[in-house]
């Protein structure tokens, strides 16, 4: 998770729920049939705790506890069959550092760097024995981590103005290996821009942004895993509230405007992320 510092306390310790049900079967960019109607129901909170130990300088942890449900319904000669699988526990866990260089032409950049580290439970993976598109087909595609210890960087630019804050960011995750069972997971990157506006009071700011995610497939001993990898074009608005002393309330949804999908997979009409925060 990219962390754009403390600003104005010491410490800050945040919850946030993402949430998302893939129910759309797409191939590339166009919508297909889905005849198994197949859905994963997806929910993930996110705890993090931020640290600043100078006014340049601070650490951010940060923890996933993924809620993912896989269902279908598979015919049968003897009737329709109901398939779910289902996992919940804890996932990676992400340490990063962040850097706040001087201002540049009232521009402030801050520098994370860091790596996630594989707290989560892997499983063995589990594929059929024929290929498709060159691609294997996952038996089983539920797991509550990478298994690798990944790199990840990113930077943020923010400029303000009296009652607009204009920002953008890039971030990155570039797995380097495979895990033990020979699972290796697909790279991302991720570029951010848009703008921020107080409504009102300085205590409630509206903003949107739009964002490019690219993401690799997973491959497993080299071969192309058939889950995941495409690239998202994602326009996101959104409201943050201060309530209180140092409490902080947000909530956006992710609305996917463009996708290209790598292979034929399920995805989401919306992504809603909802948190608060409290600074000390």
């Amino acid at each position: 998770m990219l962390t754009e510092g403390v600003v104005g306390s010491r410490v800050r310790i945040g919850a946030w729920l993402v949430a998302e049900d893939r129910d759309t079967a797409y191939d590339g960019a166009n919508e297909t049939d889905n005849p198994l109607q197949e859905r994963t129901t997806i929910r993930v909170p996110l705890f993090t705790v931020d640290v600043r130990l100078t006014e340049q300088l601070g650490i951010q942890a940060a923890t996933t506890i993924p809620d993912i449900t896989r269902t279908a319904i598979v015919p049968r000669p003897g009737g329709p069959l109901d398939f779910k699988e289902t996992f919940s526990g804890l996932g990676d866990t992400s340490i990063l550092g962040w850097y706040r260089l001087r201002p540049v032409n009232r521009w402030n950049v801050v520098l994370n760097f860091g790596t996630s580290l594989p707290t989560g439970k892997t499983e063995q993976p589990r594929f059929r024995p024929e290929l498709e598109g060159g691609s294997l087909v996952p038996m089983s595609r539920l797991q509550r981590g990478t298994g690798t210890v990944d790199p990840l960087f990113g930077v943020s630019a923010d400029r303000r103005f009296p009652r607009v804050t204009i920002f953008s960011s890039v971030a990155a995750r570039t797995p380097i290996y495979e895990n033990r069972w020979g699972l290796r997971t697909g790279a991302s990157w991720e570029v951010n821009g848009g703008a921020a506006r107080d409504l009102w009071t300085h205590r409630l700011v509206g903003f949107g942004r739009l964002g490019w995610l690219h993401r690799q497939q997973d491959r497993f001993e080299g071969t192309p895993v058939l889950v995941g990898g495409g690239n998202w074009i994602y326009l996101t608005p959104g409201v943050a509230a201060q309530v209180g002393k140092g409490v902080n309330l947000q909530a956006e949804v992710k609305l996917p405007v463009y996708r290209s999908l790598a292979n034929r997979q399920l995805d989401s009409s919306a992504i809603f992320q909802f948190g608060i925060s409290r600074s000390f």
